[in-house]
């Protein structure tokens, strides 16, 4: 498994599409942080729900809210990329044909799925470090113009080691479900098609919300939802460094799921598409291409 891993790291390491997803991700990172910046710097101090927001900005952009704020960013944008990214790990090995020619040398499907699974998580997690790497530098380079000091505890590094496994358990699922839609579909533009749909359908236009307004068992099944469950573990990293996002957004945390919801709701999500990918993969014919 390891050498299997370690080929799978060598193959995406050299693909441009990594690197461009990458540079993509992190610039966006230091696009968000300087507009707050800028916003913080050129506007005189409002009042009410204004004051409030400029000043989540400014904790977003200090220590330690800038962990937070990178974090954020990588189960925000970075799900996103993240399907993308799981997408064309899986899905160029059809479109390229070199599918076939591992599995005629190595026959043991789910081994080769699983270390595929396992690399594409390693770089995920890669990534989100360097944002957490990137983010702290510039609140370095931001601190001395916003007259703050930079001060970070040793409780908020062990917060940042338990944030960091947990902004990649939330991108776990959604990458699961690519793997299933790009080996479903044979394609890597199926299964980004697929994943961000899903995404879009739920986050973006908040189509499962409307579930929420219906009250009764409703509430009960829109929060068995991957969205609604993954909105408790990314407020968790927020919270845990000082940020309060319900104070400046119509957020009300009584009707999200506990955090132990929210961990065994998503674990149970990602074991189902981990499932039906090993079963799929296992049984159907290899075709494409090559």
């Amino acid at each position: 498994m390891i050498n299997l891993i370690r080929a799978e790291w060598l193959k995406l390491s050299r693909r441009p599409l990594t690197w461009i997803l990458l540079s993509i991700f992190l610039a966006l990172l230091v696009l968000q942080v300087l507009v707050q910046f800028a916003l913080l710097a050129g506007m005189p101090v409002q009042s009410g729900v204004v004051s409030a927001q400029f000043e989540e900005w400014r904790r977003g952009i200090l220590f330690p809210g800038i962990f937070a704020t990178a974090l954020s960013h990588a189960n925000g944008l970075g799900g996103f990329f993240a399907v993308i990214f799981a997408a064309g790990a899986i899905g160029s090995e059809y479109s390229w044909g070199t599918i076939r020619t591992h599995l005629a040398r190595d026959p043991a499907r789910d081994r080769y799925l699983l270390a595929k699974l396992a690399t594409i998580m390693i770089a995920l997690a890669v990534a989100i470090v360097l944002a957490v790497a990137l983010a702290s530098l510039l609140g370095l380079i931001l601190a001395l113009p916003l007259g703050a000091g930079v001060s970070v505890a040793p409780g908020d590094l062990v917060n940042l080691i338990v944030s960091v496994v947990r902004a990649l358990y939330v991108l776990l699922p959604y990458v699961l479900l690519t793997a299933y839609a790009t080996l479903l579909t044979r394609s890597l533009l199926g299964g980004v098609a697929i994943g961000l749909f899903y995404i879009v359908a739920e986050a973006g236009f908040g189509a499962l919300a409307l579930l929420q307004v219906l009250g009764g068992v409703w509430v009960l099944i829109y929060n068995l939802t991957i969205g609604q469950n993954i909105n408790t573990l990314t407020l968790m990293n927020r919270h845990a460094f000082g940020l309060r996002p319900e104070t400046t957004a119509p957020l009300d945390l009584s009707q999200l799921p506990s955090p132990l919801q929210a961990t065994l709701v998503i674990g149970v999500y990602s074991a189902l598409f981990l499932f039906l990918s090993l079963h799929l993969f296992r049984t159907r014919d290899i075709t494409g291409p090559g």
